[in-house]
């Protein structure tokens, strides 16, 4: 589906009631689990009458799931949202936003200075970080002030203020 954002994969059944464990993917956020924004990848509606924590997974009940076999059906499937769905007013995104929105966006320096585009996102503990390539190699900048301006956009450039030597080979 265009413009889906996957932000779990269902990897196994639980239990004997309809649950499936779900293993959270870089955009996972725990409050997108009970919004009406939900979409399986398939475009279709997620409902889910609870969640729990399992591990370092989740363990969900979907509505339209209730017994073993429809769960085992489910494995393999992807849970996320609509990208266009993340500017709404309501859409539970965190404070720091999520991190689908750097990928293909151009980054620049406060002065303007194109330095690449966002090629990957990863994450490391808590920290999110901007993968470009920059003079043949790869600079990771972290997603975070004082080094990126914060915007909840989906387009446009990425302004960022880099200290000394981050760049230096």
């Amino acid at each position: 589906m265009d413009g889906f954002v996957p932000i779990a994969d269902v990897v196994k059944a639980v239990g004997l009631k309809g649950e499936v464990k779900l293993y959270p993917l870089i955009d996972f956020h725990a409050p997108l689990l009970g919004s009406g924004y939900l979409l399986w990848k398939d475009g279709t509606a997620a409902f889910l009458d609870k969640a729990r924590p399992a591990g370092q997974c989740v363990a969900v009940k979907p509505s339209d799931c209730n017994d073993r076999n429809a769960a085992e059906a489910m494995v393999g499937r992807q849970l996320g949202f609509q990208r266009d769905s993340y500017l709404a007013d309501d859409f539970p995104r965190p404070a720091e936003g999520l991190p689908f929105r750097y990928l293909g966006r151009s980054v620049v320096q406060a002065d303007g200075v194109e330095l690449g585009t966002v090629q990957e996102v990863r994450r490391y503990a808590s920290q999110i970080l901007l993968v470009i390539e920059y003079e043949d190699r790869e600079v990771m900048i972290p997603a975070i002030p004082p080094f990126l301006d914060l915007d909840h956009g989906l387009e446009g450039p990425l302004v960022v203020t880099l200290p000394e030597g981050l760049l230096d080979a």
